[in-house]
């Protein structure tokens, strides 16, 4: 067997840096402790069941916890929340910074002011490398009860960044409905696909 090739990891970094992503807050709570982490890998899974996943190293003090619990919250943070995200990855130290407002959740404690909120029961916990993928099963939606006003805070290239969406005429009537929206796009292939081993027309 031929050894694998090696991956520069600053490389790696940079690459998947290029992947726009949201940011999450996920928390846990184990008897009077709670816990937080800032994540931006986290994705739906499926949706039925209303599976979603999170990812944490092994080395962070969440994994050991998401051994304890039940369950966990994913609060997804709006573009006025950087200091949270800030504050719950660490980057904060001072005390004057690092207030938020908690509310009681049916699993772990939700943040104010994010977008929505998801409460999950967890279904499975894989191994991945050096993290641990963390599936849960959405027990619970929180979404804020009054209008959406604020966009979400994204994250490129390693840095904060705002998302323009811009409400013009064109790209509402490109929005998709609410029965419209998958998780998934359609596939595309090149070929015959319709048995896989005599596949030979490929773009490349």
């Amino acid at each position: 067997m031929s050894a694998r090739p090696a991956v520069d990891p600053a490389a790696f970094r940079r690459a998947v840096g290029e992947f726009a992503t949201g940011v999450t807050v996920v928390t846990v709570q184990h008897g009077d402790r709670i816990h937080g982490m800032t994540a931006n890998s986290f994705t739906s899974v499926s949706l039925d069941p209303p599976l979603v996943l999170f990812c944490v190293g092994k080395s962070a003090r969440m994994a050991r916890l998401i051994e304890q619990v039940e369950g966990f919250a994913v609060n997804i943070l709006s573009d006025r929340q950087m200091q949270v995200s800030r504050q719950f990855a660490g980057a904060n130290k001072d005390d004057a910074t690092r207030l938020v407002s908690l509310r009681r959740g049916p699993v772990a404690p939700l943040l104010s002011g994010s977008l929505a909120a998801l409460s999950c029961r967890i279904s499975a916990v894989h191994e991945g490398g050096d993290h641990w993928i963390v599936i849960g099963e959405v027990i619970a939606i929180h979404e804020p009860e009054q209008a959406r006003t604020n966009g979400p805070l994204a994250f490129f290239r390693s840095r904060y960044c705002d998302l323009i969406v811009p409400p013009t005429p064109a790209e509402a009537a490109d929005r998709w409905s609410n029965d419209e929206i998958r998780i998934y796009h359609e596939e595309w292939s090149a070929g015959d696909v319709s048995e896989p081993a005599e596949r030979r027309d490929l773009p490349w």
